[in-house]
């Protein structure tokens, strides 16, 4: 959803990191996300 791509997007301009289309898609819930970033980093 549109809600998604921000929250998204706003991941990656506050964490300095860039999340791949396909690897978004499958960010569904606030922990997959933290686990994410954790991981980015």
């Amino acid at each position: 959803s549109l809600d998604t791509v921000e929250l998204i997007m706003e991941f990656e301009k506050e964490f300095d990191i860039q999340i791949p289309d396909d690897q978004a898609e499958n960010i569904a819930t606030v922990g997959q996300a933290i686990s994410y970033i954790e991981e980015a980093k």
